[in-house]
């Protein structure tokens, strides 16, 4: 397990740069997510509010649709695909874009919600937005992050392996690439439970304010 955890903080630490890309990424999208609501028409704001006040009204009788066993598996399954599709991505060499693409929708999807929730709750909107977010999301966004840094390096890692005939373990690399997987998806299922079961509740708190 040491040489496991030992392997990731060098590579991160090796790889800054390739880091921090995506990170930005990421906050990119969150930027243009929270900027969106603004340039769409007054229909498409009602729509949103429409759709986020159907999320609270099921959150305030804790409904099978936002709360149990059955957004739990949802959710894994939604995930997993997804964080399979990055690890695939990784692998394939001419990924990168695709990761990015993921990466940056994952951040806009946010911007879009916690603008929706500024939108419709003023003020409040913050207090809805610190449960909605912290600190379940953060972990969700955090694993979405450094599997797409892992996968992005494992892109450039093959692709110089191949073109500039850089020397590569193939076998030994895949291994540790492979593991960065499997603790995302370990990491994945335990940010779903809190997610399905914890989150839910502490909304439903928020629902005594509006």
């Amino acid at each position: 397990m040491k040489k496991i955890i030992s392997y990731l903080n060098g590579t991160v630490k090796k790889e800054k740069n390739k880091l921090v890309f995506v990170v930005i990424i990421f906050i990119i999208g969150i930027i243009l997510g929270s900027l969106f609501i603004n340039f769409i028409t007054n229909d498409d704001k009602k729509l949103l509010i429409e759709q986020l006040n159907v999320y609270f009204e099921n959150i305030k009788k804790l409904s099978s649709d936002v709360f149990g066993i059955k957004v739990f598996t949802s959710e894994i399954i939604n995930n997993g695909i997804q964080l399979f599709f990055i690890f695939a991505l990784g692998i394939s060499m001419i990924g990168i874009p695709f990761v990015i693409f993921i990466l940056f929708f994952k951040g806009f999807m946010l911007g879009t919600t916690i603008s929706t929730m500024f939108l419709k709750y003023q003020l409040k909107g913050v207090i809805a937005a610190f449960l909605y977010v912290f600190p379940f999301l953060i972990i969700n966004v955090l694993i979405y992050i450094l599997t797409s840094f892992y996968a992005v390096h494992a892109s450039v890692k093959f692709l110089k392996a191949l073109f500039k005939k850089e020397s590569l373990n193939f076998k030994s690399f895949l291994g540790k690439y492979l593991l960065t997987f499997i603790i995302s998806i370990i990491l994945m299922i335990i940010s779903c439970l809190f997610e399905s079961f914890l989150m839910p509740l502490l909304l439903k708190l928020f629902t005594f304010l509006t």
